[in-house]
């Protein structure tokens, strides 16, 4: 008896680390908006934002997975009752066919013109429906209003950040890493230093990242931050008149070489500075 009660203890105790989803740990960021936080080492490349309105749910994010997109599904359905009707695609990269093509065939995808562009360039067909925007989209679903905004170049080309004004809450996508260093290797980093002072100018009191835990603007100003620091340096290099391997070798930032992520991601991050820097001198 005393050890049936034991295992009926331990099952208690454990069902919140055995409900969490493989790839995403989902947190609520306010009422009926959830964040789905990439965990490290999952097949999730980049959090998402889960919108729960009046009669549908949308899901805002991007490099979508059949894995991935299942477990947002998955848990979707352990919170609500209503639809997913409509995906956010944030962005995409160029050359990644086996990314958000294998979405649910009734699930309709919104996304800047670029995106589409981009999409529309793979050897894969997308099955779902799509509208796509210029520079900016304003949804109102029930009582929430969901505001996007195409910021031309950034992250990549084609991002999308969505605001969502009466909650607060700011979902940026890639183009806002929290105390994580993620990847650049699409980058046109003059536009993205502009991205960067209109999110933080938005002064929102939630913001979910690409990558990294919710915080608010004090975040993405960190990120400026290192942002600044990593391209003043390549610049620095380039400015010595220095070839791609002898300034990689030359870089030195010790201030932010411990950031999760940063060796990760560093040879294909600083290859796209390197030349993008380059190209504005």
């Amino acid at each position: 008896m005393k050890r049936a009660i034991i295992l009926v203890v331990l099952i208690v105790l454990l069902a919140p680390m055995l409900s969490q989803a493989a790839n995403f740990r989902f947190q609520k960021v306010k009422e009926d908006i959830y964040a789905g936080i990439a965990e490290p080492g999952g097949k999730a490349a980049s959090n998402c934002l889960i919108i729960i309105t009046s009669y549908q749910v949308i899901i805002a994010g991007a490099h979508f997975l059949p894995e991935t997109t299942r477990e947002l599904l998955d848990f979707v359905q352990k919170v609500t009752p209503l639809p997913v009707r409509y995906i956010i695609l944030t962005h995409h990269h160029r050359g990644f066919n086996y990314i958000d093509f294998d979405l649910p065939a009734n699930v309709e995808i919104i996304t800047s013109g670029q995106t589409w562009q981009a999409l529309n360039s793979e050897f894969r067909q997308i099955k779902n429906q799509v509208t796509f925007f210029d520079r900016g989209l304003t949804m109102k679903r029930g009582r929430t209003l969901i505001v996007l905004n195409n910021t031309g170049k950034g992250h990549s080309e084609g991002d999308v950040f969505v605001y969502l004004p009466e909650e607060d809450v700011l979902f940026t996508s890639d183009l806002f890493f929290n105390d994580v260093a993620g990847y650049m290797g699409d980058g046109h980093f003059r536009e993205w230093v502009a991205d960067q002072e209109l999110l933080a100018g938005i002064d929102a009191r939630y913001v979910v990242p690409g990558l990294g835990e919710v915080t608010n603007s004090d975040g993405i100003r960190r990120f400026q931050v290192f942002f600044r620091d990593f391209t003043t340096e390549v610049l620095r290099l380039i400015g010595l008149g220095l070839e791609p391997e002898a300034a990689k070798r030359g870089f030195s930032l010790p201030q932010h070489e411990n950031l999760p992520g940063f060796r990760a991601f560093f040879d294909v991050n600083f290859k796209r500075a390197y030349n993008e820097l380059k190209e504005l001198k």
